[in-house]
């Protein structure tokens, strides 16, 4: 091994550089300490669903009455209709029937995201 103090002042330089980068690393790979499947949970029995334009409000209705939804509400900012399935259909039944309907632009399962605090 090489005893010259040139080559000792590189390695102690290369130690400190490796170290640093480690911690670099550690610490913008840190994640919280909520699980991730905590930050993304679906509503119980609840669909998003945003009806074509000029859809009648009877076709509405008449939908939500054959797949036994009932309207929570509506956001009117974007259009879109918050629906609880009842006991008759679960949501994964709703969003079926949503993507067959010539009514509905899109329907997806109402889910709650929470964003993690940075610290």
């Amino acid at each position: 091994m090489c005893r010259s103090p040139y080559f000792q002042k590189i390695a102690a330089h290369c130690w400190l550089v490796v170290l640093c980068v480690a911690v670099i690393l550690c610490a913008c790979n840190r994640e919280p300490m909520q699980k991730k499947a905590d930050l993304a949970a679906p509503a119980s029995n609840e669909v998003l669903i945003k009806f074509k334009p000029g859809v009648p409000e009877d076709s509405v209705q008449a939908l939500a009455s054959r797949l036994g939804l009932e309207q929570v509400r509506e956001l009117r900012e974007i259009g879109v209709r918050v629906f609880r399935a009842t006991s008759r259909a679960s949501a994964e039944q709703v969003l079926r029937a949503c993507q067959r309907s010539p009514h509905i632009e899109y329907a997806e399962p109402n889910t709650k995201v929470r964003i993690p605090e940075n610290n």
